[in-house]
C-alpha cells in the first residue's frame, strides 16, 4: 500500500507492508518539484506531465509491488473557504446562500466545479461555520493523467486537512474537551498551521516567518479573528513567552526544511508545545530514519488503512 502526498513544492510518499500481521512503514521519501509548477494548476500540461513522471518514479522505486494507493492533495490546489452562515437560514434559503457564496468566490465560473459544503462543529447561536470546497469538473480526468501512467490503483483521495486530523487520531493526541489544537509545519522561512477544535478541522493558515520571529499571514482559511489570536500565541511561544489568554490547548510541531532555531525555542516552551514524535506511534523498518515527523501527512493517510486492515490485531 502506497500513500502519496502532492503539495506545492514536493511529493512525499510512504509504503505500508504487512509483516506477519503487523503493519510496517517500509519506506519514506520525497521528490522535489521544479519552481515552474510551484503554483497549483490542474490545467497546466507541464504540471500534469511532471507529476505523472514523478509518481511513476515513486511507483518504480517501491520495494514491494503493491499498486493500491492513497492520494493526498493539498487543499490549496482547490478553491476553498471557511465562512460563517446565519443559523436562521435553512433548507432552500441555506442552499441559495451557499451557492451565492461559492459563485462570488469563483467569479461566476460555478458550472465548472462540483461544490462540497460541510458544517463544522465550531458554531455559535448566531452563526454556523461551513467549509466549502470546489472540485473542478475536470478533476477525474486530471487524476487519470497523473496516476494512469504509473498503473497505480487509487483507493482513496483526501486533502491534507483530513490526513493531519488522522495523525492526531492515530497518536491519541486529539482533544475531546473542546480545546484548540494546532499542528505547525516549520518550512524554510514559512510556517503552515492546521487548526482543530471539538475533534474536527476548523481552519488553516500559512505565514512568512520574519527575522524577529513575527509571522506575516499569507493565506488564511477560517475565523480571521481567532487565527490572529493563534498567530500571536505562536509568536509568544517561539520567543518563550507565556500566552496570558491560554488560546491554545496544544501546539504540535514538526519541521520540513525550516529554521532549526524555531524548533529549539519551542522545545524549551511549556508542556502544551510538543513535537509529534510519530516514530513512537508507527512501526518503521528503519526506526532511525531522519525526521519522520516530516511525513505526517502521508502517515495520516495510511492510518486509515492500518485501522481497517489491522484493527483485529
Amino acid at each position: 500500500m502506497l500513500a502519496i502526498h502532492i503539495s506545492r513544492h514536493n511529493i512525499k510518499f510512504a509504503q505500508l507492508v504487512n509483516f506477519k500481521g503487523t503493519p510496517f512503514i517500509e519506506s519514506l521519501g520525497k521528490v522535489d518539484l521544479s519552481e515552474s509548477i510551484y503554483s497549483p494548476d490542474m490545467t497546466n500540461s507541464q504540471v500534469i506531465m511532471s507529476l505523472a513522471e514523478q509518481i511513476s518514479s515513486i511507483r518504480n522505486s517501491a520495494e514491494f509491488p503493491d499498486t493500491a494507493t492513497h492520494l493526498v492533495i493539498d487543499s490549496d490546489w482547490f478553491p476553498m473557504g471557511i465562512h460563517p452562515v446565519d443559523t436562521a437560514l435553512s433548507g432552500n434559503d441555506l442552499n441559495k446562500y451557499l451557492k451565492w457564496y461559492m459563485k462570488e468566490m469563483l467569479e461566476g465560473a460555478l458550472d465548472q466545479y462540483s461544490i462540497v459544503h460541510q458544517e463544522l462543529n465550531r458554531s455559535s447561536a448566531k452563526a454556523a461555520q461551513y467549509l466549502s470546497i470546489a472540485l473542478p469538473q475536470s478533476f477525474g480526468s486530471w487524476l487519470d493523467r497523473i496516476i494512469g501512467p504509473s498503473e497505480l490503483e487509487l483507493k482513496n483521495v483526501i486533502t491534507e486537512m483530513e490526513a493531519v486530523g488522522n495523525v492526531l487520531t492515530a497518536t491519541k493526541l486529539l482533544d475531546f474537551e473542546g480545546g484548540i489544537q494546532v499542528v505547525l509545519e516549520n518550512k524554510e522561512n514559512t510556517i503552515s498551521c492546521h487548526m482543530f477544535q471539538d475533534q474536527e478541522f476548523s481552519g488553516l493558515f500559512h505565514g512568512s516567518l520574519n527575522w524577529d520571529y513575527r509571522i506575516t499571514l499569507d493565506h488564511v482559511r477560517g475565523d480571521a479573528k481567532l487565527i490572529e489570536l493563534i498567530k500571536e500565541a505562536i509568536e509568544r511561544a517561539i520567543k518563550g513567552k507565556r500566552d496570558p489568554d491560554n488560546v491554545l490547548t496544544n501546539l504540535f510541531y514538526f519541521s520540513s526544511t525550516g529554521d532549526p532555531s524555531l524548533l529549539s525555542n519551542l522545545e524549551k516552551y511549556e508542556v502544551s508545545c510538543q513535537p509529534l514524535n510519530l516514530g513512537n506511534h508507527f512501526n518503521f523498518r528503519d526506526p532511525d530514519s531522519e525526521n519522520i515527523d516530516e511525513y505526517a501527512v502521508v502517515l495520516g493517510a495510511l492510518n486509515v488503512e492500518i485501522q481497517e486492515r489491522f484493527s483485529e490485531n
